[in-house]
């Protein structure tokens, strides 16, 4: 039964459609839109089309640049945090000297737990810790020195400098994603007028839908389909239909024991160049090699026995 609200929803408004393969569609789309532009009717589809495609672009680098720029500040972060623990695990050596063991009340007041006050500790209670030993610091500062409430100040100013970028960070990327998003939306809505206003304009065309469209581009890349098939003596059959991309690649092996041809239809009409394959031999080709555009392959089959390949289709 056919889908109506799909319609209503929109046609690219699909989840398995990620950001980038509808953005390289939508450029694909307007170059076959402005090569395929009678009277100028689909100048407005390619402003807004290439509008929409534009913003998500810009939307899409910031987001990746952001999401440098936020993997950075955790990295950082981390080296501060780590610089500081390694830091007061010698210092807290010190400490149980000067103050004149671990049992002392200073001692005690200073490190409580010891290194269990830094390691392994969420970044809550990281922070509140080493302020508090930043306190105790002060407080001690004739016994322990000046220069360790100096270093670990400094130390703790870094890391808190470190940890307030990376959260900045983290804020922009999540608003980066919502934006993102917005954008691919507004892009896949106008792609889907696109849709409309050449269906009205092509009614019952059998080569529109090659001609302004590369679905191929919606899907993942480096997917292969295997064909194989056993064509009767003095015929032509169709090998399969396809979605028409230049950069696509034919690999094809004739596995039988008869010369086979191999060549590219459009709208049921044989189009561009053709492969012909002795037994055993193999070939590799672009659908580009065949034609500009084409919607089947088929294969010839001129000799008095039947014969047998392996045609994959590489994207």
């Amino acid at each position: 039964m056919l889908d109506l609200q799909k319609i209503i929803d929109g046609l690219f408004r699909d989840a398995s459609i990620t950001h980038e393969r509808l953005y390289n569609f939508s450029i694909d789309n307007i170059q076959k839109m402005t090569n395929n532009n009678p009277g100028g009717i689909y100048d407005d589809n390619i402003t807004n089309t290439q509008t929409a495609a534009d913003n998500l672009q810009t939307a899409m680098s910031k987001t990746t640049g952001d999401t440098g720029t936020r993997m950075g500040g955790t990295t950082a972060k981390d080296a501060q945090r780590t610089a500081i623990e390694n830091y007061l695990a010698l210092q807290i050596l010190n400490a149980a000297v000067v103050f004149g063991g671990k049992t002392t009340a200073n001692y005690i007041e200073t490190y409580p737990n010891g290194m269990n006050s830094f390691y392994g500790v969420n970044k809550e209670t990281f922070a509140t810790n080493v302020e508090a030993l930043i306190t105790k610091a002060i407080k001690f500062e004739s016994t322990l020195g000046t220069p360790f409430k100096t270093a670990i100040t400094a130390m703790y100013t870094a890391y808190s400098t470190a940890d307030d970028n990376q959260v900045n960070a983290s804020a922009d990327v999540s608003t980066d994603i919502t934006n993102e998003s917005a954008a691919a939306t507004v892009l896949a809505d106008q792609l889907t007028d696109n849709v409309f206003d050449i269906a009205r304009n092509n009614r019952r065309s059998t080569t529109a839908l090659t001609t302004f469209f590369t679905l191929s581009l919606l899907e993942p890349q480096h997917r292969k389909q295997i064909k194989k098939g056993n064509p009767g003596k003095h015929s032509e059959t169709e090998v399969c239909t396809i979605e028409y991309s230049a950069g696509k690649r034919t690999h094809i092996h004739n596995t039988g024991a008869t010369k086979l041809t191999f060549g590219m239809k459009l709208g049921g009409l044989k189009v561009g160049a053709t492969i012909t394959l002795l037994p055993d031999e193999k070939a590799n080709e672009p659908f580009s090699f065949y034609f500009t555009n084409g919607d089947s392959l088929y294969v010839v089959n001129d000799e008095d026995v039947p014969g047998m390949y392996q045609l994959d289709i590489v994207a």
